[in-house]
């Protein structure tokens, strides 16, 4: 978290940020949900939360966590704050369960990196972030406070894969203050009981963190638990097995036999930042749009084409500045035709409507079969996928850049990397008795 001690508006902040010399690519995305400033510092990519508080200077033993704070500030305030008010809350409450803080954030770990490796990591593609699924861990943690990560991980999928959505995953009790924010509450609210998958926040105001969960995404996340829990029973019984299956990347650019190709265009480097983080935040749209007509599974990641590519139609590079994403589809069962024109033009009305878009950034979208897919995009994707682990060591850096990752996260996923090898050496199976006690150990949880 980065404190100004004078209160700014976010224009001055801006100006301020715009005179420090390790400070580029600079954009302030002001009408997000969460308004954010994006930023390279030190050669570091960076998403700063932006929030004004009601004080002319803020003290330095400011406390984040009381409720005090949040007395008359915006509603796009108490969301910036609620990142660091939500990740305090959720390590309390781990603690005060008596669970080790070190076996938590092991289990987090290996969670989030199976996550990424299943494609089901982005809230913005309707799946679950970072702070969703630090919710799970921790509720998983309540139910078992002593939990070793390695009996943690596979009680994780056998929870999860069993629940009754939509039943809320909660932490703590709502609570209700009289600073009169709204919060979550699925029972008399009619928009919070359209939620299909609530993971409430354990902060003040309690707020449903995956709200952006489509029919299509929980289903999907459904079947990847399903499939994981299975895989850890496995593990439990058969020393054979090895631990790595459960990370293995999902094949998706060979699970489907059609997709749809999201073409994403601007002149320059400016546009294209704006214009491709305002069509990412939007792909959810176009899931919910098409999942009544087809099979749907959205690829959450960008693919970025090589420096040589040419565009169809174009004899030579154009210049211009691109990336795509893919969605896999296929006919529901029975269905002999569809067309997706209607959904996809909906879709594209909506972002192309955008009102700070400019001439020269384009959107297209269109089908293409597995067999049209060149291999670049299957280069590319294993890259993105695998977090760079196929890199050599000197090509790290070009890794990084061409995933569109910033070095903190390629620090993130070796952390993660690196509680795997942890919870496989945690895990040994040991004798045909102690798998058998790890065995009884697992039919004990309950949903």
């Amino acid at each position: 978290m980065l404190a100004v001690r004078i209160v700014l508006p976010m224009s001055l902040f801006m100006l301020c940020l715009q005179r420090q010399p390790d400070v580029k690519e600079l954009l302030a995305v002001t009408d997000a949900y969460v308004p954010v400033i994006k930023m390279e510092f030190a050669g570091i990519e960076i998403d700063l939360l932006y929030a004004r508080l009601h004080t002319a200077v803020v003290p330095e033993d400011l406390d984040i966590s009381s409720v005090s704070t949040l007395r008359n500030v915006d509603e796009q305030t108490v969301r910036s704050l609620n990142g660091c008010r939500v990740t305090d809350s959720i390590l309390k409450i781990v603690q005060q369960a008596g669970t080790d803080q070190e076996a938590f954030r092991t289990t987090l770990r290996a969670i989030k990196l199976w996550a990424k490796r299943r494609g089901v990591y982005s809230n913005v593609a309707g799946f679950l972030g970072g702070v969703n699924w630090a919710i799970l861990v921790a509720r998983l943690f309540q139910f078992y406070p002593t939990s070793k990560p390695s009996m943690a991980l596979c009680r994780f999928f056998k929870i999860f894969s069993q629940w009754r959505w939509p039943t809320p995953v909660m932490l703590k009790p709502i609570e209700r203050e009289s600073l009169g924010f709204a919060v979550w509450d699925g029972s008399s609210s009619a928009r919070d009981a359209r939620h299909l998958m609530p993971l409430i926040t354990p902060a003040y105001p309690a707020m449903n963190s995956s709200y952006s969960v489509s029919h299509s995404t929980l289903s999907i996340m459904m079947e990847e638990f399903g499939i994981a829990a299975q895989l850890c029973s496995e593990l439990l019984m058969n020393p054979v097995v090895d631990w790595a299956r459960l990370f293995e990347q999902y094949p998706f650019f060979t699970a489907y036999k059609n997709y749809l190709q999201v073409e994403v265009i601007a002149d320059t480097s400016e546009d294209f930042r704006a214009w491709s983080g305002y069509t990412h935040s939007k792909m959810r749209l176009l899931v919910r749009e098409i999942q009544d007509h087809v099979v749907v599974r959205p690829w959450p990641d960008e693919i970025i084409p090589p420096e040589d590519y040419i565009p169809e139609g174009c004899a030579e590079k154009d210049g211009r500045h691109r990336l795509f994403y893919f969605i896999g589809v296929k006919k529901k069962a029975g269905v002999k035709q569809v067309s997706l024109q209607e959904p996809v033009k909906v879709f594209k009305q909506e972002v192309l409507s955008w009102q700070h878009r400019k001439a020269s950034m384009e959107l297209r979208v269109r089908p293409c079969k597995a067999s049209e897919l060149p291999l670049w995009v299957h280069k590319a994707y294993s890259r993105t996928s695998s977090g760079g682990e196929e890199q050599q060591q000197d090509d790290d850096q070009e890794a990084a850049t061409v995933n569109g990752k910033a070095p903190l996260e390629e620090e993130e996923e070796a952390a993660a990397a690196a509680a795997v090898e942890n919870i496989a050496a945690q895990s040994s199976p040991g004798s045909p008795e102690s798998a058998r006690k790890r065995k009884r150990e697992e039919e004990e949880v309950q949903t």
